[in-house]
């Protein structure tokens, strides 16, 4: 055998490792995994060997991993999803229930309609065998979103991405066309003032942003080039944060770049207002995607079309 054959890691070991992460010690990671304590630091061990580097530091509070520790435990919560999937699937053959339906979104379409949708067929959703629905909602960026989609861990993925975007293997369906806005916070003397932004009305204003584009640069950075504006670093990033991210527009003078439509949606009672750009620009359309073969299971067609006519009576408000 070639003594330079790349050696595999053992999926095991890295779903401990997500284990131990997710826990904070190793002591209370034991416990979820039912092993030993000097078990489990004998399999990190094992592991650090295989891979050449440290990637857990023990500390007076538990246990901290290095970045090489969460890059692979991160594969580890990908191989814990699909273990959470094979219980799903073998629990619904057990007792003859349909498996649970797995629903990605992006932040604001969670805050706005997903949520609501989820909850809704949980409280009165009935399939066509009348069993109830359940459901796994995940929320991240729609590059996370497309990547879970692609290797099998959601079933369902609803976000804005560019309206051309093609992606093998997966198919959308169109709900609306969006695009990017400027929205100022209930504090700020540019809200109710209907004037378009330029250079001069922006200068010196404190900015937010969240981290849900697709693409290389955030809409923040993309927007303000495109506008010719100078680039301004958000004085606080949301990643994934919409609620964080709407309270401090509620109750500050700070501006930030949201999908227009969706803003409005979620936005209208809390006193913040969108400023005229004068171009609509960074094009996005919101779509439902599955798997090319979504169809062939009729329980999660069946969830598509419901969500598909739950999401554009929601959306149809939102504004042209």
């Amino acid at each position: 055998m070639d003594g330079h054959m790349r050696s595999s890691l053992d999926p095991k070991l890295l779903y401990h490792l997500h284990i131990i992460f997710e826990s904070g010690s190793l002591s209370a990671a034991a416990d979820v995994l039912t092993v030993s304590q000097p078990t489990l630091s004998r399999a990190v061990s094992q592991l650090e060997a295989q891979v050449g580097r440290q990637l857990m530091v023990r500390g007076r509070n538990g246990v901290v991993l290095t970045e090489a520790g969460i890059l692979l435990a991160e594969q580890g919560r990908k191989i814990a999803s699909d273990l959470k999937q094979a219980d799903d699937v073998l629990n619904a053959l057990k007792s003859d229930n349909p498996p649970t339906i797995r629903i990605g979104a992006g932040p604001l379409l969670a805050h706005a309609a997903i949520n609501d949708f989820v909850l809704g067929m949980t409280q009165t959703g009935m399939t066509q065998t009348g069993a109830p629905s359940s459901f796994d909602l995940q929320i991240g960026t729609a590059r996370r979103l497309i990547s879970d989609l692609l290797h099998g861990r959601l079933d369902i993925a609803v976000m804005a991405t560019p309206p051309d975007m093609r992606v093998e293997h997966l198919q959308s369906l169109h709900l609306i066309d969006e695009h990017i806005g400027l929205f100022a916070g209930a504090r700020s003397p540019l809200t109710g003032r209907n004037e378009l932004a330029d250079a001069g009305t922006i200068a010196n204003v404190k900015w937010l942003a969240i981290d849900a584009a697709f693409g290389t640069r955030s809409s923040h950075e993309n927007m303000l080039r495109k506008l010719g504006f100078p680039y301004v670093v958000p004085a606080i990033q949301f990643n994934n944060n919409i609620q964080g991210l709407l309270h401090a527009l509620s109750i500050s003078d700070a501006l930030c770049f949201l999908p227009a439509r969706l803003a409005r949606l979620l936005t209208e009672d809390i006193g913040v207002s969108e400023i005229p750009l004068g171009v609509k620009s960074e094009p996005r359309q919101i779509a439902i995607w599955h798997a090319a073969d979504a169809n062939l299971n009729s329980h999660l067609a069946e969830m598509i079309k419901k969500c598909h006519a739950y999401l554009t009576m929601r959306l149809a408000g939102s504004g042209g």
